[in-house]
C-alpha cells in the first residue's frame, strides 16, 4: 500500500510540474489573432493584434493604455519573409499564429500584380492558421486592424467568430476563409472570393447599395456600436481582386450558390420574408462550345403573399439573379460554383483545362427558375 500512496503522490506531483511548464510556455508566446498585410513602398508592412495575457477583457475596467487586454504591433520589410522576421523581434516573444482569427488585405494590394506570389507566402508560414477568415479592407489593412475591439462579447475571438456566423446566416458576406483563397486559386474550377470590410463611413462602403428586390442591412454608424463593418464580395481571378459584389448582389449570389437558406425580399414598398423550401440546384448543359447554365430555386413564404405581388417578386428576383451572373461574365469571373457542374462533362483534367471555362461562361446563355409559394394552410 505505501508503494502505491507513493507511486501516487509522484503522479500527482508530475502533474503539478506539467502544470507550470504549459503556464510558461503561454508566457512565452503572442498568440496573433488577426494579421494584417499592407504594401507600402518599401515592401511590405504586417499588423497583429495580440491579447495581453493576464488583462481582463471587460471594457468597463480598462483604465490607462497598459490595462487594454488587446494591443496592435507592426513591422515592415523588403518582402513577406523579412516583415514576418521583423514582427517576431518586434513581439519579443515566438509569435504564433495557430490562433488567427482573421486575415485582413488592403484592397490596394489584393488587386496587385505582387498578391499572387503573396497568396502562397502567407499559406506556407510556419502554423499559420489558414481557415482564419479572409478579408479585403477599404483602405489599408493597418487601421483597420488596430481598432478591432471587443462590442459585446468578452473575448475577441469569440466575438469575431459570432459577428461572422450572424453576417453569413443573413447572406450578406461568402463564407470564406483564407484556405478557401489559397485552393481555389490553385483551382482550374470556380474563381475565390474574399470578404469586404470597411470602417464605418469609408468612402466605398455598401452603405450606399441601391434598393433591388432583396433587403440587406445597410452600413449605418451606431453609437457603441462596431465600427468595423463587414458587408458584400471580394471577387478574385487568378489571384488577384477583380471586382466587389456589395451586400445585396452577395446575398442573390449565394443564393445561386446554396448557401443561404433565409432572406427577405420587397415589392412595393411591401416586405416579404421567404425561404428555401430545397438547396438552390444548379446544371450546366454543353452541346459544342455552347454553353447553357441554368439555377432552380424553390422557395416559400412565411406569410401569405396576394397573388399580384407573388408573381411580381418571382419577377422582380429572377431579374437581380440574371443580373448579378451577367455581370460576372462581363468581368469574366465566376464565383456561383458552376464550373464543378460543367467540369463533369470532362473525362481528363487536360481536357477541361482545354474547353477554357472562364472565356465559355462568359458567353453562356443562363435561365433562371423560381417556384414561389404560399405556406400550407
Amino acid at each position: 500500500m505505501r508503494v502505491i500512496r507513493l507511486i501516487l503522490m509522484l503522479l500527482a506531483a508530475s502533474l503539478l510540474l506539467c502544470g507550470c511548464e504549459n503556464a510558461g510556455e503561454a508566457e512565452n508566446h503572442a498568440y496573433a489573432l488577426v494579421l494584417g498585410v499592407d504594401r507600402t513602398e518599401e515592401g511590405i508592412e504586417l499588423t497583429i493584434r495580440i491579447p495581453r495575457i493576464g488583462q481582463t477583457q471587460d471594457q468597463s475596467e480598462r483604465g490607462s493604455a497598459g490595462s487594454e487586454p488587446y494591443m496592435t504591433l507592426s513591422a515592415s520589410g523588403s518582402d513577406y519573409a523579412q516583415a514576418m522576421e521583423q514582427l517576431q523581434w518586434t513581439a519579443a516573444r515566438e509569435l504564433n499564429l495557430s490562433q488567427l482569427k482573421l486575415i485582413v488585405v488592403s484592397e490596394s494590394l489584393a488587386s496587385d500584380d505582387a498578391f499572387p506570389p503573396l497568396i502562397r507566402a502567407i499559406a506556407e508560414t510556419r502554423h499559420l492558421y489558414t481557415t482564419a477568415g479572409f478579408i479585403v479592407c477599404e483602405g489599408a489593412a493597418r487601421p483597420f486592424v488596430e481598432g478591432l475591439e471587443t462590442i459585446l462579447g468578452t473575448r475577441l475571438s469569440s466575438e469575431i467568430n459570432a459577428m461572422f456566423r450572424h453576417y453569413a446566416a443573413h447572406g450578406v458576406i461568402p463564407k470564406s476563409t483564407f484556405a478557401d483563397l489559397y485552393d481555389s486559386t490553385l483551382s482550374p474550377y470556380s474563381d475565390p472570393t474574399g470578404i469586404l470590410g470597411f470602417i464605418s463611413g469609408g468612402t466605398r462602403g455598401p452603405e450606399k447599395l441601391q434598393p433591388k428586390s432583396v433587403i440587406v442591412p445597410r452600413a449605418v454608424s451606431s453609437e457603441g456600436g462596431a465600427d468595423r463593418r463587414y458587408l458584400g464580395t471580394a471577387v478574385f481571378r487568378e489571384g488577384r481582386l477583380v471586382c466587389r459584389l456589395d451586400a445585396a448582389d452577395t446575398l442573390l449570389m449565394n443564393l445561386i450558390s446554396g448557401r443561404v437558406d433565409a432572406f427577405t425580399c420587397a415589392v412595393e414598398g411591401r416586405m416579404y420574408s421567404l425561404s428555401s423550401a430545397s438547396r438552390a440546384r444548379q446544371s450546366v448543359k454543353i452541346d459544342g462550345g455552347r454553353v447553357r447554365m441554368e439555377v432552380k430555386l424553390r422557395l416559400t413564404s412565411e406569410a401569405h403573399i396576394p397573388p399580384e405581388d407573388l408573381d411580381a417578386l418571382r419577377s422582380a428576383l429572377a431579374e437581380d439573379l440574371r443580373r448579378v451572373i451577367a455581370q460576372c461574365q462581363g468581368l469574366r469571373v465566376e464565383p456561383f460554383g458552376f464550373a464543378s457542374h460543367a467540369a463533369m462533362r470532362f473525362p481528363t483534367l487536360e481536357a477541361w483545362e482545354a474547353f477554357d471555362w472562364r472565356s465559355r461562361f462568359s458567353t453562356a446563355e443562363v435561365r433562371v427558375d423560381i417556384s414561389l409559394s404560399n405556406p400550407v394552410a
